[in-house]
Order: structure tokens, then C-alpha cells, then sequence
């Protein structure tokens, strides 16, 4: 045993004296830039706290620290005029961007890492910091739409989800601080539960190359991210309050956050209160919400490892339109040709049926070991999300939702970044998410979608070669997937069925730097989607609609039966297969920053969802809509441009447009966004003032399906062949919309003033599900407070 113990004693002895004697040929660069104008700091000085140890940075603010010993460092930054900023660094980090912000400003100085391989440089990726106040009183919605490239399905006021390229819910990833988001996404109605507050960034993904993230990715995928604690940083937090005066809206949020050495964390929470919305002309009656929310986020961090623990809380309660449930087919006709939806009554903050109540609880962990060259992530989240919808009933039933669901989700994700071997590095990993979605009883004899399990395991590569300007990369990766479903209807019947799938996908791209502001890219991938539940088994009434699964209905002779189900042996449905070709120029310069996009996207077997003719029963009398599947060909362009007029003025304007179309039968698609172009010009002032001024034009969608009016089809005035698509209304007319902001910030408070819809516009938008029914809200003035400490 002696041995033993003076063997222990001499293996410490001699890690120790390797610790005191390890080389130091560690060495940071990275680059110091003003935080507003993004313009370089010429001569700052950067020193490592507790040594002799600096540098100074070159005329375009780059800098290097060589001859560095110790695994972890305290970088300290200084710019005459600037706030300092102290950083903890370790070297599994690479490039630190340092922004440092004026004295005279808010701003605070702030460190951006490079993590290895995070995402593909041949695509286009698009990102949004998000500005704190503006987020108060915000949906999520309201600021992904701010983006090149994305619009919204909508259906009414409250409830917006991201469409990417014109396809939507579950062709485009949401990816919510690290971990896919798991909600009822087959409805179309259905937005995604994220708690705007703890949103630091949105990025966009513009491609089907986007194999990192798993499958359902045809138009690519929506990151928000969160903010990492910051070490290292005394009690901090900010309180901010906004009114807005169109829906009487209130909302509150407050932050809090500490880091000590090797400890950090922040909790944060929020509230909205909202009333009936207003139109121009009319009040949009059972439009109001209520939104609450919490989250918390802590990072421990030692030489070796990483580990973050994480969770959120958000709870909605959203009104519907009480206009857009009509009773027969006149109604439905007169509710499409009249100017004010009925019933209308007076604004209130009351919420009554039809509306959607959700709760959405998610708690990660996210474990990253550091071993020697290697990064190994291991990460866990589960996820719990809650759904009900109500709608007009009669009686007791009233007070009964129409739909009732729990989903339960987990996830468990690892990830490998190899070591840099010369201009070769890249990443692979193993993901595996599994769902359980139960209807609660009571709600329906017949369910909405049936009780069902979702498991999908894949693995990944992605690697990437880079040499002189330029970089190629490869990415593939497999999928297995499978759906299990099960009912029972009205205690009588019941049905189960397993389907399977499995798929492959890839990504290749290459990106050019012609020279240091000018770049090209190009890439080329594929993207794969198995049905989901909706597209499979819905039956029945869904927010103002009737629609049917594809083992739903019969068309020969048409039929809905309750008691009768399709399986892939009556009817095959095959997965969506895309592939996606984006390519672009970026142009950066010292006033001008740009790029341009062109993306052709192929989907084989689309499943989408069109009008059928009109049912009347008990309830009223409502469209009804069948799943369908073609091929489909989406063809578009993003333009993004930003000028730097002076020091104070900013201009930019962005650019987008769908061409869509079902390439076998040739004919358009529904709800493909229209041609829009966003111009923003902002001024601040050297005395803490900012203003802007933004115009968003929309035009009229004008490769829309033929119309066909619901009075068409009892008066039989029209000859109506189904095969065909169409609509039961018009697009609506092009519109001009013009927003307006003032800022003031002074010391720790920061105050903005907005407008939107200045010239309160009555308009609708294509992309609106209740365009039939209403105009979108008018005039709004919002005030929002904010006070950091």
C-alpha cells in the first residue's frame, strides 16, 4: 500500500511540475470594432489582466497575443472615449470579435466568440440582433417578419407563424435556443410558444442544406437565440414597460444576471395584457391576448468542460375573430363582400370564443467537454407543451374545447468537432427526438388528429476544406423516422396504424472570396419530410374550416366518413423530397453592405391543403379543405442592401419575391407571400436622439389561383371543377404601409416612441387566413421605458 501511496504522490508531483513547465505557445488574435458603425478601432490596446503580457491593435483594429501560458485568461480592452470592457477568454474559443461601445451611449462593450463549424459558409444566413425595447410589447412574429426573406402566416391578429421562401410550419426548423421546438406545428394555425424577451438574435437559414438540424428543413431553418450569461459581472438587469394604443396593450419585463469567475446566471419574465384590436373603420371584435412568461439560464464553467442548465415558461391565451364564424352560406357569401365583419361590438378586454389557450415549459442541459483539440456537446431538453381551442358552441359545450392536447417531447443531442488539420475541419454528431401527443377526453366524439408518437433518430457530417479565397463543403446525413398513431371515435371505432421512413440527404457548396468585399456563394442541397399527423388523419372543424387527412376523405364517391380510415395500402403518400439551389453575391465596403440572393427550390410530392366546396351542418356553414399532393417548383429572389450615408444616417432596403407553382397540373399555389419591398432610413444624433422612418409596399399577389365565390356553389351559377385549384375570394389589393420611431437615450434609461400603420391603411395580407373576414389592425402609437442598472 505504501507503494501505491508514494506512487499517487509522485504522479501529482509530476503533473504539477508539468503544469508550472508547460509550453507557452498559446496565442489570441481577434479584431476591436465600434459597436455602432462597425468601423475598426485603430490603436486600442489590449492586455492580459496579471501579466506583462498585450497588444496593440493595427490600423483595420487587429490584434495578436503570443507567448501565452496559462489555459485561461482576463483580457482587458481600452479605447480612449470608449467603455472597457474585461473578458474572460479560454482557448477553446477562437477569434474574439470585441465591440466596444462610446461613452456617451447605453451600449454596452461587448465579445463575440467564433464557435468551430457552426454553420455552413456556403449559404446564405441572415442575422437580427434584437434591440431590447423595441422587443417589448412585440410578438415573436412581428420580429422574425423584419428579415429578408421571411413573411407570415397569419390567421388574424395574434396568431403569426415564420414562412421561409413561402413555405411554412413544418418546412421550416424552429430552433429555439439551442433546442428544436416542439409544438403542434402541423397546424397551420398554430404559432410557435416562444417567449419574445429572452430572444437575443434571430438568424435565418436560407436553404435545404441545412443537415446539421435533422429533416423538415425544405425551406429552411429559424434560430432565436439566448443570451449566454457573462462572467465576471456584478448584479445587473434592466425593468421596461410598454403601452401601445391600438388594443390598449400593457406589457412588463425585467432581467436579472450575475457572474462571478466561474458562475454565471440570469433569470428574466415577462407580461402582456392586450384588448380588442382596431381596424381603420371598425373594431376587430375577441381580438385581445394574454402572454406570460419566465426563464432562467446558468453556465458553470471549468478548464475541461462547459455546462449549461436552461429553461423557459410561456403561456398564451389568444382571441380569434368572433366575425370569422358565420352561420349558413349567405352569411359566408355577404362576409366576403362586406365592409365590416359581423358580429362587431364594442372594444373590450374580455376574450370569449373562438380562441386558443397554450402553455409551452422546456428545460435543457447542455454539457460541452473539452479534450484536448477535441469539443464533444451532449445536450438534453425536455419539452411540454399544452393546447386548447374553443370555439362558438351552443350550451355547455361552450366551455368545452374542441381541441385538447398534451405533447411531450425529448431530445437528446451530441455533437463532435474534430481538430483543425491544416485548412481541413468539420463536425458530426447523432440526434434522436421522440413526441407523445395525447387528446385529453371530453373535448370531441371525433378527435381533431388522433393520439400519436413520433420517434427520428439521425446522424450527420459536415466537413469543410478551405484554401487561398476559397472553401468547399460537404454535408450528409440520414434519417429513420416513424409515426405511430391511435383513436378511438365515439367509443365505437378504432384504429391504429405504423408508418415508416427513411431518407438521406446532402449539402455541397462552395463560397469565393473575389477579394476582401467582395464574395460569391453557391450551394446545393437536398431536404426530406415524412406527413405529419394533420396532412394524414385530420377530421373535421379547425378554425373556420372543415378539412380532411389524406386517409380522411373519398373523392369517388365524395366522402367524410367517421367510422372509416385510409392506410398506405389505400392510398400511398409519399415524403416530401426537395432540392434547393441558393446562390448570392455579399458586397461589403465602408458605406455600403449588400447581398443578393437567387433560390430555385424542387419539391416532389408537395402535400398541401386547397378548397373543396362549402358543407353547412349544426355549427354553421364553413369552407371545407382536402389535402392534396403534386410536385411544386419554388422560384424567388432576397435583396438586402444597407448604405452608410454619414456618420448619423443609415438607409437600407430589402427585397423579396415567390414564384410558386404545381408543376403537373401547372397551376398556382395558395398563400405564396407577394412581391414586398422594405426601405428603413434611421438617423442618430450625437446628443443620444435617433429617428426612423420605414415604407413597406406589398403588392397584390398576382399569380393567384382562379375564384370561385361560395354562392357559386349553391346557386350553381358557376361550372366548378374541382380538380382544379382555386379560391373562394380575390387577392387583396397592393398597399403601402409607413412606420415612424423616436428614441432618446440618457444615462441608464432608454425611451422609444413608434407608429405603425401612420396613415391608418386599410389593408389586407394574402398571407392572412382571415383575409376573407376582415382588414388587419390600423393605426397603433406605442411608448416603451426601459431602465438598466
Amino acid at each position: 500500500m505504501k507503494y501505491l501511496i508514494l506512487g499517487f504522490l509522485l504522479c501529482v508531483a509530476m503533473t504539477s511540475l508539468g503544469q508550472d513547465q508547460r509550453p507557452c505557445n498559446r496565442s489570441i488574435t481577434g479584431k476591436i470594432l465600434d459597436i455602432n458603425t462597425n468601423e475598426p478601432l485603430p490603436f486600442a490596446t489590449i492586455q492580459i489582466k496579471g501579466s506583462n503580457l498585450g497588444a496593440v491593435a493595427d490600423e483595420n483594429g487587429a490584434f495578436t497575443i503570443e507567448n501565452i501560458c496559462k489555459e485561461e485568461v482576463h483580457l482587458e480592452v481600452r479605447f480612449l472615449g470608449y467603455k472597457t470592457v474585461i473578458h474572460h477568454h479560454d482557448f477553446h474559443h477562437a477569434s474574439p470579435m470585441i465591440y466596444l461601445a462610446s461613452d456617451q451611449t447605453m451600449l454596452e462593450s461587448v465579445i463575440v466568440e467564433e464557435v468551430k463549424q457552426d454553420q455552413l459558409q456556403s449559404i446564405s444566413v441572415n442575422r437580427k440582433d434584437i434591440d431590447k425595447l423595441s422587443v417589448v410589447g412585440s410578438s415573436i412574429g412581428d420580429l422574425t417578419g423584419e428579415i429578408s426573406g421571411v413573411s407570415m402566416l397569419q390567421t388574424g391578429t395574434n396568431i403569426s407563424k415564420p414562412m421561409v421562401h413561402g413555405l411554412h410550419s413544418n418546412r421550416v426548423l424552429v430552433i429555439n435556443n439551442g433546442v428544436r421546438h416542439a409544438y403542434q406545428v402541423w397546424g397551420q394555425e398554430h404559432a410557435p410558444e416562444i417567449d419574445p424577451s429572452h430572444v437575443d438574435q434571430i438568424e435565418i437559414v436560407k436553404g435545404a442544406s441545412t443537415v446539421k438540424y435533422g429533416p423538415d428543413a425544405l425551406g429552411g431553418v429559424i434560430l432565436y437565440n439566448s443570451k449566454k450569461p457573462v462572467f465576471d459581472k456584478e448584479l445587473n438587469g434592466s425593468v421596461s414597460s410598454s403601452f401601445q394604443t391600438n388594443g390598449k396593450s400593457i406589457t412588463s419585463q425585467v432581467s436579472l444576471g450575475q457572474g462571478f469567475h466561474r458562475f454565471a446566471w440570469d433569470v428574466g419574465g415577462f407580461g402582456t395584457y392586450q384588448g380588442d384590436l382596431e381596424a381603420p373603420d371598425y373594431t376587430l371584435s375577441n381580438t385581445g391576448k394574454r402572454e406570460y412568461g419566465a426563464s432562467f439560464n446558468t453556465l458553470l464553467h471549468r478548464p475541461i468542460f462547459d455546462l449549461q442548465v436552461s429553461g423557459s415558461y410561456f403561456h398564451q391565451d389568444l382571441g380569434i375573430l368572433r366575425g370569422s364564424i358565420v352561420g349558413n352560406l349567405d352569411d359566408l357569401q355577404r362576409a366576403i363582400e362586406r365592409s365590416t365583419p359581423s358580429p362587431t361590438f364594442s372594444s373590450t378586454y374580455d376574450i370569449q370564443n373562438p380562441r386558443q389557450k397554450t402553455n409551452h415549459g422546456v428545460i435543457k442541459s447542455d454539457l460541452s467537454l473539452f479534450v484536448g483539440d477535441h469539443a464533444i456537446k451532449i445536450q438534453y431538453a425536455f419539452q411540454h407543451n399544452t393546447r386548447e381551442e374553443f370555439d362558438v358552441r351552443r350550451g355547455e359545450l361552450n366551455d368545452r374545447p374542441v381541441i385538447d392536447l398534451t405533447l411531450t417531447s425529448q431530445t437528446i443531442d451530441t455533437e463532435w468537432t474534430q481538430p483543425e488539420k491544416g485548412n481541413w475541419n468539420g463536425s458530426s454528431g447523432i440526434q434522436i427526438f421522440t413526441q407523445n401527443s395525447v387528446n385529453r377526453p371530453g373535448s370531441n366524439p371525433v378527435n381533431f388528429v388522433p393520439d400519436y408518437d413520433v420517434f427520428n433518430i439521425g446522424a450527420f457530417t459536415v466537413q469543410s476544406l478551405a484554401f487561398d479565397r476559397t472553401t468547399l463543403e460537404l454535408g450528409l446525413r440520414f434519417d429513420y423516422q416513424s409515426l405511430d398513431v391511435s383513436d378511438v371515435v365515439r367509443d365505437s371505432f378504432t384504429y391504429s396504424n405504423n408508418v415508416t421512413y427513411a431518407n438521406g440527404t446532402f449539402t455541397f457548396g462552395l463560397r469565393k472570396e473575389v477579394n476582401d468585399n467582395l464574395s460569391l456563394f453557391t450551394n446545393l442541397g437536398s431536404a426530406w419530410r415524412a406527413p405529419n399527423v394533420a396532412e394524414l388523419y385530420s377530421f373535421g372543424y379547425h378554425n373556420s374550416r372543415l378539412q380532411f387527412g389524406l386517409w380522411r376523405y373519398e373523392l369517388e364517391p365524395l366522402a367524410t366518413p367517421w367510422n372509416a380510415v385510409l392506410d398506405e395500402n389505400d392510398r400511398p403518400v409519399d415524403p416530401e423530397h426537395g432540392f434547393k439551389w441558393v446562390s448570392g453575391i455579399e458586397l461589403k465596403r465602408k458605406k455600403i453592405k449588400a447581398e443578393f440572393i437567387l433560390f430555385l427550390n424542387q419539391i416532389n410530392n408537395y402535400i398541401f391543403q386547397r378548397p373543396y366546396g362549402i358543407s353547412t351542418g349544426i355549427a354553421g356553414t364553413f369552407p371545407y379543405f382536402f389535402y392534396d399532393q403534386t410536385d411544386a417548383l419554388f422560384i424567388g429572389s432576397d435583396w438586402d442592401i444597407q448604405y452608410q450615408h454619414t456618420d448619423q444616417l443609415t438607409s437600407e432596403i430589402k427585397v423579396s419575391y415567390v414564384y410558386a407553382t404545381g408543376t403537373k397540373e401547372g397551376q398556382a399555389l395558395l398563400e405564396v407571400p407577394p412581391f414586398n419591398v422594405n426601405y428603413q432610413l434611421d438617423y442618430k444624433t450625437k446628443n443620444n436622439w435617433s429617428y426612423g422612418i420605414g415604407f413597406e409596399y406589398t403588392a397584390t399577389q398576382w399569380n393567384a389561383p382562379p375564384v370561385i365565390e361560395p354562392a357559386s356553389f349553391q346557386q350553381g351559377s358557376a361550372e366548378i371543377d374541382r380538380s382544379e385549384i382555386f379560391d373562394f375570394m380575390s387577392p387583396p389589393k397592393d398597399f403601402l404601409l409607413i412606420d415612424a420611431e423616436v428614441g432618446y437615450k440618457k444615462n441608464n434609461w432608454n425611451a422609444l416612441l413608434q407608429v405603425n400603420n401612420l396613415l391608418n391603411t386599410s389593408y389586407r395580407q394574402y398571407t392572412d387566413r382571415l383575409r376573407y373576414f376582415a382588414d388587419a389592425p390600423g393605426i397603433n402609437f406605442s411608448i416603451a421605458l426601459e431602465y438598466k442598472f
